[in-house]
């Protein structure tokens, strides 16, 4: 950039681009744009966004108009000083990729803010979780010794690999079930995983089976698990900071629980607040799940990466017992738990006096997001302002971008975390 050129910082919402190309989950999916609207409002006035075209891109700034009036007036300044740089130009993307990282030099001129594609690729990658659980003493030992990574030469030869899987299985175990999972080693969520039962039934299973690995293989391999009843979904954000800064200690930004949907589609967070804005998942293990979460910034900054990043646990029921896992993936990208806690910060102010948050205080939030329905008693709005009275606490809406077929998001606070949990669970069907 010139000497004459302002600056200019702009925000790339590649969301799902582990799935894939970088603008396909953007274009095709409301949810999505409602998730990377979202995204936005924690930056600057100042900060375009970049809106995908069919041949190129358009930059749009912030349009107040369309900011939550119920977040109170459109702040100037970023939710973190630490989002954008304090001078210069940029990208802010979702997920730094190679191809992204092309595009916002090819039509903005526009080098990448953050850690490399390459780094975070590595760190992304679901070998270096595993790795990290070892390491953070975050495995059970009955689980531990049953995860094995598979390199993406294992599965070239998809008729002998799928026979080395169910001997190993069938070895597993009785807890196990022979229950199975392959999860793709590049991804999220377990989007793209296959699985089954061990020794399989017929040959129908079998086949399935070998038409998934090329998929799997081209993806960076698979992560090889047992099949395990999920109970609850946790996860911590932290920032680990730049090369040069005068504390390299990585940050702990929040923990909270994850809401998804029996299918697994994502339908928000729930935590606690104190008076100051510091998020709090509020489970038992919420102390265990932090200091995991910090062994692991503590090696992926050893590997290179700086910037947000985000560890998921959670629990689950085998032999008839509860277990907690830790370090299931390590996301070496914006999350949407990194977006949870951002928003309540930026709620704060008007939090604080509705629901008496003094120091020493807690109060429970969480970020739901609602689907639009033609049927009264499912509407969004009808849904949010009854959950706020149930729970005696206070719904903000923040809106649905002016999509009338886009999911609508809303925080919700209340006294107990554990009340407003379970009657977000309940009117939602989790």
């Amino acid at each position: 950039m010139s000497a004459t050129t302002p600056d200019r910082v702009v925000l790339l919402p590649n969301l799902g681009a582990e799935e894939g190309s970088d603008w396909d989950a953007l274009r095709r999916v409301p949810s999505v744009r409602t998730a990377a609207r979202l995204w936005s409002l924690l930056f600057s006035r100042q900060t375009l966004r970049y809106v995908p075209g069919d041949r190129a891109g358009r930059c749009e700034a912030r349009d107040d108009a369309g900011w939550p009036e119920a977040l109170g007036p459109s702040p100037e300044a970023a939710v973190w000083p630490w989002l954008e740089p304090a001078s210069g130009s940029g990208a802010i993307v979702w997920l730094p990729t190679p191809t992204v990282a092309e595009l916002a030099r090819r039509e903005l001129d526009l080098a990448l803010l953050g850690p490399s594609p390459v780094c975070v690729r590595h760190v992304h990658d679901k070998a270096f979780a595993v790795e990290a659980a070892r390491a953070a003493d975050a495995l059970p030992r009955a689980l531990s010794p049953l995860l094995e990574v598979l390199e993406p030469e294992a599965l070239a030869d998809a008729p002998r690999a799928v026979t080395q899987i169910e001997r190993r299985v069938s070895n597993w175990p009785d807890w196990t079930g022979g229950r199975f999972t392959l999860k793709p080693r590049q991804g999220s969520s377990g989007r793209g995983r296959a699985g089954g039962v061990a020794p399989f039934r017929d040959d129908a299973a079998r086949d399935r089976l070998i038409r998934a690995l090329p998929g799997l293989a081209a993806r960076g391999g698979a992560l090889l698990e047992p099949w395990l009843e999920r109970t609850r979904d946790l996860s911590v954000c932290l920032r680990i900071p730049e090369p040069g800064e005068a504390d390299p200690r990585p940050v702990m930004l929040g923990s909270l629980e994850m809401l998804a949907s029996p299918s697994g589609v994502y339908r928000g967070h729930v935590g606690e607040v104190d008076s100051r804005g510091r998020v709090f998942s509020g489970d038992a293990d919420d102390e265990t799940l932090r200091a995991e979460g910090a062994v692991v910034a503590g090696l992926a900054r050893a590997a290179g990466l700086h910037g947000v990043c985000g560890v998921d646990a959670f629990r689950y029921v085998a032999g008839g017992h509860t277990h907690r896992r830790g370090v299931v993936e390590v996301n070496a990208r914006a999350t949407m738990g990194l977006v949870a806690v951002g928003l309540v910060r930026r709620a704060l102010p008007q939090v604080r006096e509705a629901l008496a948050l003094l120091p020493g205080a807690r109060r429970g939030f969480a970020l739901v997001v609602t689907t639009p329905s033609d049927d009264p008693a499912r509407d969004s709005d009808a849904i949010a302002r009854g959950l706020a009275a149930q729970v005696d606490g206070i719904a903000l809406d923040l809106g649905d971008g002016g999509e009338a077929t886009a999911p609508r998001a809303w925080l919700l606070f209340g006294r107990e975390r554990e009340v407003l949990r379970e009657a977000v669970r309940t009117r939602l069907g989790l």
